[in-house]
């Protein structure tokens, strides 16, 4: 969990087969503030990957670990969406 705007607190996740993973506090924060500059870097210990190295493209949504490309998503954590009965 990173921030929390007005739409509730900010969560990276990443696209682990059919699921959609939740990453680390320190891997998300990182990951938020290249997202911020839409820009990319290493992460030298991302503790969600073992404690080694991730490449992530916020521009591009992937995180790239072991010659690996996984997609990253940020979301609302606990989001709720309501629908109007008609």
């Amino acid at each position: 969990m990173v921030n929390q705007g007005s739409k509730g607190i900010v969560q990276w996740v990443y696209s682990s087969g059919s699921n959609w993973t939740p990453l680390d506090q320190y891997t998300q924060q990182s990951i938020e503030a290249l997202w911020s500059q839409n820009s990319c870097s290493w992460i030298c210990s991302s503790p969600s990957f073992g404690g080694q190295a991730v490449f992530v493209d916020a521009a591009d949504l992937t995180i790239t670990h072991s010659g690996y490309a996984y997609t990253i998503a940020r979301r609302y954590e606990k989001q709720r969406i309501y629908h109007r009965r008609q």
